[in-house]
This record gives C-alpha cells, sequence and structure tokens, in this order.
C-alpha cells in the first residue's frame, strides 16, 4: 500500500532516528572501555541491535510503499513481524 506519510508518521520517524543515534552513541562510549566491553560484550551487542531496529522502523514509518520498506529490512525476525502485520 502506498501513501504518503503524515506529519505525524515523519515525526514519529524522526524520533526514532534521534533515539537511535542516542542509543549508538552510548554503546559506542562504552565499547571504548574495555572492561565494560570484556564484561558486558553481550548486552553491547542488544544495544547495537536495539540500534538497527528503531532505524527499521523509522525508515518504514516514514515510508511512502511500507510494504516496500519492511522487504528491504535485513532482520529477518523484525522483517517477518512486520510483514504479518502489513
Amino acid at each position: 500500500m502506498s501513501s504518503a506519510p503524515t506529519p505525524l508518521d515523519l515525526r514519529l520517524a524522526a524520533e526514532l532516528d534521534l533515539a537511535r543515534d542516542m542509543i549508538e552513541e552510548m554503546g559506542d562510549e562504552l565499547s571504548a572501555n574495555l572492561a565494560v566491553v570484556s564484561d558486558h560484550g553481550v548486552a553491547l551487542q542488544a544495544v547495537d541491535i536495539v540500534g538497527q531496529m528503531l532505524g527499521h522502523i523509522a525508515n518504514v514509518v516514514r515510508a511512502t510503499d511500507r510494504r516496500d520498506a519492511i522487504d528491504r529490512i535485513g532482520m529477518g525476525e523484525l522483517k517477518a513481524k512486520l510483514a504479518a502485520a502489513a
């Protein structure tokens, strides 16, 4: 289904992008500390995955063709969940 994103869609996508950027910055800062990486490597990977998810969701929210945006997601589980709901 193709339709122009609403102003609310665009605002939601922008806020998701901002949240993604903040999470990415936090992950980068934490990853600079070798002790943190050693003790919390799996948690840092989860932080990275959450950032990727937020970026994909933002792209879907702002897309004119949401089905196409979902099809372009590389994360299989997220892609399947969104495709099932579309």
